[in-house]
């Protein structure tokens, strides 16, 4: 079963800005702490006129990695079709500060401050020229995306969690442990509502085994000729 990130991350490389929403906005359900999370679906929301919530996601994804230069590297690029061109050169600064490699920021930079250096790097989608008025694309091709192997990762100790949490309508203390350590797991990689609800299955499932158990011990004990 591939992860929403994925799912959402392609469409939004296909340019299907409203169909990669959904699978964005579960992808933060998810995994809220992710910051690549909160990009993407920044970058859906920008590329579909909703200014609101793209800045709103921007600004969480920055909070949580201060280090990630292609959120910077974005954010300066959506600041830039805005308007806001002292904020953008401020935020391509960062973002070839924090990563040399992405000469695309720097170029942009440049631009913004009238130097001699054209955009020359080919973002999706490629700009036919450079200035202060022709911003860089919002979502350059290059970018990556480090959280899907995690969250694969995490799916893997949600998927076992809900097995052996199942197991605990026969065997109610493996069943109830097994699934809450597989349920705090995926909670460390990342899978908030994942994690939480195989957390609160393996205790639900848990407490039935052990109803189930306490009613056929009585059974049986009843039926036991003195």
């Amino acid at each position: 079963m591939r992860a929403a990130i994925e799912i959402g991350y392609e469409l939004l490389q296909q340019g299907k800005y409203v169909e990669a929403l959904p699978f964005l906005q579960r992808a933060v359900a998810e995994q809220p702490r992710e910051a690549r999370a909160h990009l993407y679906l920044a970058l859906a929301y920008a590329q579909t006129g909703s200014t609101t919530h793209a800045e709103k996601h921007f600004a969480q994804a920055l909070a949580l990695n201060s280090q990630d230069a292609y959120v910077f590297y974005n954010w300066g690029a959506y600041l830039h079709r805005q308007g806001r061109l002292p904020d953008a050169l401020r935020a391509y600064e960062t973002a070839y500060r924090l990563d040399p490699t992405l000469v695309g920021a720097k170029q942009a930079a440049d631009s913004l401050r009238g130097g001699a250096t054209p955009y020359a790097h080919a973002p999706f989608p490629s700009p036919a020229s450079a200035s202060p008025t022709t911003p860089p694309p919002v979502q350059p091709t290059d970018l990556s995306m480090p959280s899907a192997r995690r969250y694969r990762s995490a799916q893997g100790c949600i998927t076992a969690g809900v097995f052996i949490s199942v197991l605990g309508l026969c065997a109610p203390p493996l069943g109830m442990l097994g699934g809450v350590l597989c349920g705090l797991i995926a909670l460390l990689r990342g899978s908030v509502v994942g994690g939480l609800l195989v957390m609160t299955l393996a205790i639900v499932l848990g407490l039935i085994g052990s109803w189930i158990l306490q009613n056929l011990l009585a059974l049986l004990n009843s039926a036991t000729p003195m």
